[in-house]
């Protein structure tokens, strides 16, 4: 029992948010008023006839065992993203699966081999004897969309996300962030500090499974590690994983761009709760009906 209590103490949020309860509140307070939003009219994405012109691109990275869900994830994006959709861009190992899919659905098909001048072997994330070098290599292939996209939106989406109800992700000139309703996972937020040297509070959680990308934006936050890290941005990604030698999930694509539009792009962002449902795959064969 003392053990587990130790243990327990000892975990980084918890000893985060012990150290920093006004950030607790600040954070509990502002995942209600989200949540609220929905009950009282005012969440966007739950309005009838929401719809953006904003022209976007779609970017999907994954592998084979993905297959079963990313047909349906390719349909509900196309039935229920409402932004004119340029090309949705499926990134992946060689694959006749995903290439035979890419082909039926019109989407365009990259070889992950090509887009970036390292592979998961060149990671070496190995904690527990479990080698997590492909959950890194996965975030520097979407932070990659940019070179791919041709609008200079492009959302990316994770590979088993499927999109239940309509949606924008831009409205009104502001760029819509969806927000976790968890605590924020405190790793994360040393890595943004180890990349970018700025520390912020761990108030926002942006750790989702899919956000909306501005090229520029992203530029420029690739040009900030590379100058502060003296380092390509994907290497400096990397290295995040020297921060705890023994953290399983060092670094968040998701978190990492949050962080960093909404700290100086605040003005042009507008909060919304994600309202996720995460299911096991075996839900797949009654998908329709839990969509409606």
């Amino acid at each position: 029992m003392i053990q587990k209590l130790k243990s327990f103490f000892g975990h980084p949020i918890v000893k985060y948010y012990s150290v920093h309860p006004i950030i607790l509140l600040q954070n509990r307070l502002l995942i209600f008023s989200l949540w609220s939003k929905k009950f009282f009219g005012r969440d966007l994405n739950f309005k009838k006839n929401i719809r953006s012109t904003v022209p976007i691109d779609i970017v999907i990275v994954a592998i084979d065992k993905d297959f079963d869900v990313l047909t349906h994830v390719i349909d509900s994006a196309r039935k229920n993203i409402f932004h004119p959709i340029g090309d949705i861009i499926i990134i992946s190992p060689k694959s006749k699966l995903i290439q035979g899919l890419c082909k039926k659905k019109k989407c365009v098909f990259i070889d992950e081999t090509t887009v970036l001048p390292i592979g998961k072997k060149d990671i070496g994330y190995i904690i527990d004897g479990k080698d997590r070098s492909g959950w890194i290599f996965q975030q520097l292939l979407k932070w990659s969309g940019d070179k791919y996209a041709k609008n200079d939106f492009f959302l990316i989406a994770d590979a088993d996300t499927v999109f239940c109800r309509p949606q924008v992700f831009v409205y009104e000139g502001r760029i819509l962030m969806p927000a976790c309703s968890q605590l924020g996972h405190i790793p994360y937020y040393q890595a943004y500090e180890k990349l970018t040297g700025e520390k912020v509070p761990a108030v926002v959680n942006f750790t989702s499974h899919h956000s909306l990308f501005d090229k520029n934006k992203l530029a420029e936050l690739k040009t900030k590690i590379e100058k502060h890290c003296k380092t390509n941005w994907y290497n400096a990604i990397i290295s995040t994983k020297e921060i705890n030698p023994t953290e399983g999930s060092c670094v968040s694509d998701y978190e990492t761009y949050g962080q960093f539009v909404f700290s100086r792009y605040y003005d042009e962002c507008r909060l919304e709760h994600w309202f996720n449902l995460s299911l096991n795959r075996n839900n797949l064969k009654r998908l329709s009906k839990l969509m409606k």
